[in-house]
């Protein structure tokens, strides 16, 4: 099946694969589970760090730390994903980067929207709880078909973001068009739609690899793919509910 999560590609599968299929251990869901836990606890640990300091100093304290959790947490998490055999070392730094990025991001939202950052990882974490339970219970269905899909529909995300950015720095006004009203409204919507349907093809992924018998050191790499969908899907649905609440 190929897979719409790009820390899922087939040449990273491969290098896990090649390097980890023979040690005598075979990874699990529940130490999946378990690595993934341990992740988005740094995750929380750094936020709540970020959070801490720009209470105490003002927003304009965490500007670095922001700066450092962006561009820090893509660089490492490119790094995993080109260099899968290193996620023991590099998820937990990713975790902690991104938090100090997410903390600093939610700080900013509450600040304006009070509680919304809160309703967002409540939300967040319900929607992951559902798609396992409805991926462990067999109602859904991750074909190669779907997996496609949400792949088409990633790029073209992409696509549209930096377009956006790229407008919105030219000055040119379609690029603040493409965030606001119904079209806004639209590729938000969208965005947390193909995160979820990305959790599906994760776990599907995740069931592949069980059953292909990986070694369980490729859990960690594993579970940082989760907690990336999982960053994405919060960023997501933090957006909509300010969208909401204007």
């Amino acid at each position: 099946m190929k897979t719409s999560n790009p820390t899922f590609s087939r040449s990273a599968i491969a290098r896990l694969t090649a390097a980890n299929a023979s040690d005598g251990t075979v990874l699990t869901f529940p130490g999946i589970a378990r690595k993934s836990l341990v992740l988005l606890l740094l995750v929380i640990v750094s936020a709540a760090y970020t959070w801490r300091t720009a209470a105490l100093h003002g927003p304009e304290a965490i500007g670095t730390a922001a700066a450092i959790g962006c561009i820090g947490g893509l660089v490492v998490g490119l790094l995993t994903i080109f260099s899968p055999t290193a996620a023991p070392i590099t998820a937990p730094i990713y975790a902690v980067l991104e938090g100090l990025a997410i903390g600093a991001i939610s700080f900013i939202t509450n600040a304006r929207y009070h509680g919304l950052p809160l309703q967002a990882a409540a939300a967040t974490l319900s929607v992951a709880a559902v798609c396992f339970a409805l991926f462990a219970a067999d109602r859904i269905e991750v074909t190669e078909s779907f997996a496609e899909k949400v792949a088409i529909g990633m790029m073209g995300l992409v696509v549209v973001y930096a377009l956006e950015i790229v407008l919105r720095l030219a000055g040119v006004p379609f690029g603040t068009a493409l965030d606001e009203g119904v079209i806004g409204f639209g590729i938000n919507a969208l965005s947390i739609g193909l995160a979820i349907a990305c959790l599906f093809v994760d776990f599907a992924e995740i069931e592949s690899a069980r059953r292909a018998k990986l070694s369980a050191r490729t859990e960690w790499y594993f579970a940082f793919s989760v907690i990336v969908t999982l960053v994405w899907l919060y960023l997501a649905i933090l957006r909509m509910l300010r969208r909401v609440r204007r």
